[in-house]
């Protein structure tokens, strides 16, 4: 990796970071997934791997909650969306807000087993009170890619070159580039 792939993922992960903290007081409201599809489909899933790694770990330490029980389902998340971005980057932005709306379910779903045997949290209560959230944050996400996916995507194609400059020889992201 050299430097400036590093910067890259540098700056990526500080905006992915930065905007969820700043939009911590609107429950729900975030473009974690957006920008989480985006670098899945720009970076590509190596790269973007390290970006969530670094965003969960440092959203976990900021937030106080370092515990195994928000690390891994945030993980699983995060990972499946950075997936779904990567498979879906050639699809209509129709898709790829299907398939953010889909991740948004996912990741909130994988929260109720912990909240349910390790919290003795009732499972009925805990998804009623859950749906206004796991609404706000997929109307979210899917508003946010279908105004700003393609322009976007352009943007980190086109003006920083970060698509062909991170995804170029990408199976070699712990080896030597030549």
């Amino acid at each position: 990796m050299n430097v400036k792939k590093l910067c890259y993922l540098v700056v990526l992960t500080t905006i992915l970071f930065v905007q969820e903290q700043v939009l911590t007081f609107i429950p729900s409201v975030q473009f974690t997934f957006f920008l989480i599809i985006l670098y899945g489909a720009t970076v590509g899933i190596g790269y973007g791997s390290i970006i969530v790694l670094i965003h969960v770990l440092l959203d976990n330490l900021y937030m106080s909650s370092f515990t195994i029980f928000t690390i891994f389902p945030m993980l699983i998340g995060y990972e499946i969306t950075l997936i779904c971005g990567y498979l879906f980057k050639n699809k209509s932005e129709w898709v790829i807000a299907a398939s953010s709306a889909l991740c948004a379910i996912i990741y909130a779903a994988l929260f109720i087993p912990i909240n349910v045997f390790v919290y003795n949290i009732d499972p009925i209560a805990y998804i009623i009170a859950d749906i206004p959230f796991d609404i706000v944050l997929v109307c979210c996400n899917v508003l946010c890619v279908i105004i700003l996916y393609k322009p976007m995507f352009k943007l980190l194609d086109d003006k920083f070159n970060v698509t062909h400059s991170l995804t170029y020889r990408s199976w070699e992201l712990l080896g030597q580039d030549t």
